[in-house]
């Protein structure tokens, strides 16, 4: 068996909290041997299927081919391992690459001085072998290098698609606080809503959870025409470039297919006026116009969906409120949950950075919130079921 067509492992990086939601995107792939760990999910699959993951997966961060792993406690375990790694059968003479690390161990706390480390090794190790070295190239490496140390040990691997998959490019505009696509994409997923429902966004912000949910339930897949480093790398470009081609052709048909079904109702406003205009001018970028709807309303004035629907949203916590303290922050979850309280046979789903927010909303959430990081800010997803006469 081929190399292309043998299981190995994979890693698959999540927005942190959001690793059961990329998990079971990566079942629904047919992904095997899942496992979450703290910001990432370890997968087994065929190179062909790690290709599929980059490309159709909305949770994902990023794409890792594990190269080698070993002990490290200190910067000479950490050099010497590195340049023990096979790169001269990984890195051509022509590629440039970067290096960036994660974690740390009681001696290595400085990322940049880890990835500093490692670059050093790698360079070393082809100097040795051929003589001269790559450039390093920061901005488009055609060789981007993930290292992460923990456990005392050290684990570098390869970065499939190269920059960041959560950047699907069609946000053009945007507001203070948004939320990065992956992390909209898993709060989608983990609120509960079936991708068939009337969906409404009353906080839309630069309107970035209704584009994912229209996305999502039309089936596109969010970077099927994204070129991916590992198709230009000369070791797996044979394989890769027809294997994308082939991925490429069955899910632009699986959109098509998908597009000649009426589309759920997907609706999304702000009172911002700045944010509405730059929903709406992210939707057209999206190629989404006539599929997401965009408004200018107050989302204290959210009328029921016809039928009854979802409403999921991101509320404000200070920054993105005019200036009030948590006084006026308060009146405003508490006028909030009266506001939904009055939309009988809706479910909701609530993203929350605030301490303020669960008990001023006033409704009782549906289970335990999930805790989900957008970025440094520790949030909370809140969901409910309003029944009728709330």
């Amino acid at each position: 068996m081929s190399a292309a067509m043998s299981f190995q492992s994979w890693y698959a990086t999540a927005p942190r909290g959001a690793e059961s939601a990329l998990a079971g995107e990566l079942a629904q792939m047919g992904c095997k041997g899942i496992r979450e760990r703290p910001g990432l999910v370890r997968f087994t699959g065929t190179r062909e299927t790690a290709l599929r993951v980059c490309l159709d997966s909305r949770c994902v961060l990023r794409v890792l081919e594990p190269i080698g792993e070993f002990a490290c406690t200190n910067a000479d375990e950490l050099y010497e391992g590195s340049r023990a790694l096979p790169w001269v059968d990984l890195i051509s003479a022509e590629q440039t690459f970067a290096v960036s690390a994660t974690g740390r161990a009681p001696t290595l706390e400085n990322t940049q001085f880890i990835a500093l480390k490692v670059k050093d090794a790698l360079c070393d190790a082809l100097r040795a072998t051929r003589g001269s070295r790559p450039d390093v190239d920061t901005e488009n490496p055609g060789v981007r290098i993930a290292v992460h140390i923990g456990d005392g040990r050290a684990s570098v691997s390869l970065d499939l698609a190269g920059s960041l998959l959560s950047d699907r490019g069609y946000r053009v505009r945007t507001v203070e606080a948004p939320l990065r696509e992956a992390l909209a994409a898993a709060v989608i997923r983990l609120s509960g809503w079936d991708l068939s429902r009337p969906l409404a966004d009353p906080l839309c912000g630069s309107g970035t959870l209704a584009i994912e949910a229209a996305a999502m339930a039309l089936q596109i897949a969010p970077n099927a025409e994204r070129a991916l480093s590992c198709e230009f790398w000369p070791r797996t470009m044979a394989h890769d470039g027809p294997a994308l081609a082939r991925l490429r052709t069955e899910l632009a048909e699986r959109a098509r297919v998908r597009r000649e079904q009426p589309p759920p109702q997907i609706r999304a406003s702000d009172r911002d006026r700045a944010a509405v205009a730059a929903a709406q001018a992210n939707v057209r970028a999206a190629g989404l116009e006539g599929i997401v709807r965009v408004g200018e309303q107050d989302a204290r004035m959210q009328r029921p969906l016809d039928p009854p629907g979802f409403i999921l949203c991101n509320v404000p916590y200070g920054e993105r409120l005019e200036v009030g303290g948590k006084k006026q922050l308060k009146s405003f979850y508490h006028a909030l949950g009266a506001a939904f309280r009055a939309l009988p046979g809706h479910e909701i789903a609530v993203l929350s950075a605030s301490e303020e927010f669960e008990s001023a909303f006033g409704l009782r959430p549906r289970g335990r919130p999930l805790e989900l990081w957008n970025g440094p800010l520790r949030c909370q997803l809140y969901r409910y079921a309003i029944m009728s006469g709330a």
